[in-house]
């Protein structure tokens, strides 16, 4: 956490205070803003590394400003907010969120997620070990890029969906279980939140399906975890979940 810089878009000032002194700790460099507007401003002038974003906030709401931060910029995105339901939850992942955490919250539980959105935001740009796009003639990846295409039409991916969609197409034909995909996907401070893969799986199938309720390439295998089939491609059951 040394040296990166992190913005707090928190209307309430102790909570910001609150937030501030967590990252200081760690060596953190924080900017703090009070509200939409002048988080998108800080966002410009600062470029953070990551933006911690409260969800209920006078004016636009957090959901909205994190809308507003994705048209512009894939920066790694925590909600934190009091509103821990689960259709709040959903409505932050759907915003573009990398993470979504409850007030109250477990300090030591934000810094090891805050950790994980950077450290996976900065493996998504600096690894291109796939040489090759994948194409079968309705879905596309161009891995150099990091671009996603359905009938030759650019699709917008969040940072996390598009690494999801890479880990199941370096896996394809395989089960991979629950907890594999969250190790590799999120990283081992999510393990056994499940509902995080049933989430974004559902989002994903939504972008790169004809069908999202008949599911060509991303099938459910019951109380195990998902497949992601190429066209064409065989399964296989991987013993090491």
């Amino acid at each position: 956490m040394l040296g990166k810089k992190i913005l707090i878009i928190d209307d309430d000032k102790d909570s910001r205070k609150l937030i501030s002194l967590l990252f200081t700790a760690e060596g953190a460099q924080v900017v703090t803003a009070c509200d939409g507007l002048e988080g998108i401003s800080k966002l410009h002038s600062h470029r953070p590394e990551l933006i911690i974003l409260d969800g209920m906030m006078p004016g636009a709401s957090g959901f909205d400003v994190c809308k507003q931060i994705r048209k512009i910029s894939d920066i790694p995105v925590i909600m934190l907010t009091a509103l821990g339901q689960e259709n709040n939850v959903i409505n932050g992942l759907d915003a573009g969120a990398d993470d979504y955490l409850s007030k109250p919250f477990n300090p030591e539980i934000l810094l090891a997620r805050a950790r994980s959105v950077m450290r996976r935001s900065e493996h998504a740009y600096n690894n291109n070990a796939l040489s090759s796009d994948y194409d079968d003639g309705h879905l596309r990846i161009d891995f150099e890029k990091h671009q996603v295409f359905i009938d030759n039409k650019h699709i917008k991916l969040t940072p996390l969906e598009y690494r999801l969609l890479v880990f199941l197409n370096e896996n394809s034909g395989r089960v991979l279980s629950f907890a594999k995909i969250l190790q590799n996907v999120w990283g081992a401070e999510y393990q056994g939140s499940d509902d995080y893969v049933h989430i974004y799986i559902s989002h994903l199938r939504g972008k790169i399906e004809q069908d999202s309720k008949d599911p060509h390439y991303i099938t459910s295998v019951r109380g195990v975890g998902y497949l992601f089939e190429k066209v064409g491609g065989s399964v296989v059951h991987d013993g090491k979940h």
